[in-house]
């Protein structure tokens, strides 16, 4: 059975990727909120979902996939896909 190890680089990644997804959730709401006063509503709703979906969400993960590991096995990202 292969180990497996969520926290190779240590607490870095998990608190990096959490600061990460706090960010792009209190930048999402930034921008909903001023979609409700603004002029360009759309362009601020397409900023909103750019920051929950892109910054919150998806970089999130990216960085906390960097730091799994499996002893035994390399993990390798294709990074143009």
């Amino acid at each position: 059975m292969l180990e497996i190890d969520h926290f190779s680089h240590g607490w870095l990644t998990p608190i990096v990727a959490y600061l990460m997804s706090f960010t792009g959730s209190l930048l999402g709401l930034r921008c909903m909120a001023r979609s409700r006063t603004g002029s360009a509503r759309d362009g601020w709703l397409l900023a909103a979902a750019v920051a929950i979906g892109g910054t919150g969400i998806w970089v999130m993960h990216f960085i906390a996939m960097l730091g799994f590991a499996i002893d035994g096995a390399s993990i390798r990202y294709d990074v143009p896909r």
